[in-house]
């Protein structure tokens, strides 16, 4: 790359090495605490999730996947947790992740929190405040980011995939997976930041991208529409497919645009079933998904394969790259931040200085 190129791409390029770094940390020096807040999911009655932003989308995949593992899990954004919500954690083990580790919600809901019920904390800061009052803490070790969530997004997701594992006694299976996905996911990013001109086209619309998935995709859906609003300032729409379909498909027209996912798994059909739709009533749609004779001549990105849960570190860098490519065609520089702050401290007032986004 030259010396031009925004860190932005650096650090959509760089995530491969930095998924290498989450997963020798964690089945390496790590495993310990890996160990310590898997015991404490799988003993538990309810496990409850919070964190905000690119921290709470990141955590949609263990989720699901603590709930099909017969878990009682729920996910819940910190300020609906604290103002609304703290009460129903009782009896419950409760996973905080924040990329910083001292938002004013995390901050807030560990004073409220902290001494009733167990805290698995999640965090790229080893000395914030979540790490040294959490009963149990992760430090995830993705590279640094510049501004937006990109590394340290997709590095919480591997953090929690592998997190999700070991609950299940099945770490060794999770790594060997991670570890055959990595070289061929830095191979695939690169040619997606080499054709990230081909969006011109689809992008030219004023039209809402919508972002559609179902699943452990619901993250991918969630963390994309908030890279359209951070990186190119447009507005995005995500939804799950079935709720999609249920009334606001008939937003669809020829200024439609839509992403949908489609992993392999048991609702493959169903979203490449909805893509067709969307293609027939107008739409323009890109389905991103791994390759199989299932497309009907859609309009696929075909991604690495790998199972549903690890689904989302390969579904992500296309949208990564899309939302980086409309902030260049507005004239916008990739990456750059209007009105927040890089931890965000008072709930009633934003900083006044740019800087970087608070993501939890």
């Amino acid at each position: 790359m030259s010396e031009a190129t925004p860190r932005l791409a650096l650090d959509i390029r760089g995530q491969s090495a930095s998924l290498a770094r989450v997963l020798d940390h964690q089945c390496g020096a790590g495993r310990a605490q890996l160990r310590q807040a898997a015991a404490l999911l799988r003993s538990s009655k309810r496990v409850v999730i919070t964190g905000i932003g690119a921290s709470l989308n990141a955590a949609i995949p263990l989720e699901n996947f603590l709930c099909s593992r017969g878990i009682s899990t729920c996910s819940v954004e910190a300020g609906e947790l604290l103002h609304y919500r703290s009460a129903a954690c009782q009896d419950a083990t409760v996973a905080v992740i924040s990329r910083s580790g001292e938002s004013i919600e995390v901050a807030m809901l560990l004073e409220a929190l902290r001494g009733r019920v167990p805290i698995v904390g999640v965090t790229h800061e080893p000395a914030s405040p979540l790490a040294r009052e959490a009963d149990v803490a992760l430090e995830v070790r993705s590279l640094p980011d510049e501004m937006v969530a990109i590394q340290s997004y997709t590095g919480t997701l591997l953090g929690l995939y592998l997190l999700g594992m070991e609950t299940m006694d099945q770490l060794d299976a999770g790594r060997r997976e991670a570890d055959q996905l990595l070289p061929a996911l830095a191979r695939w990013t690169d040619t997606q930041l080499q054709a990230m001109r081909d969006w011109d086209g689809f992008l030219s619309s004023d039209s809402f991208v919508h972002l559609l998935g179902r699943g452990p995709s619901c993250a991918t859906a969630w963390e994309g529409a908030l890279l359209f609003g951070e990186i190119a300032k447009a507005p995005a729409i995500a939804m799950a497919v079935a709720s999609f379909r249920h009334g606001p498909i008939e937003v669809v027209d020829r200024e439609f645009r839509g992403f949908v996912f489609a992993p392999s798994g048991k609702t493959r059909d169903l979203n490449i079933g909805l893509a067709g739709d969307l293609l027939r009533f107008g739409g323009s749609v890109r389905l991103i998904g791994p390759a199989g004779s299932d497309g009907h001549g859609l309009p696929w990105i075909h991604t690495p394969s790998c199972a549903d849960m690890l689904a989302p570190l390969t579904e992500i860098v296309p949208v990564q790259v899309a939302a980086m490519r409309l902030a260049e065609l507005r004239g916008i520089a990739p990456g750059s931040f209007r009105y927040v702050s890089q931890i965000t401290r008072d709930e009633r007032a934003l900083g006044r200085s740019p800087a970087t986004p608070a993501d939890g």
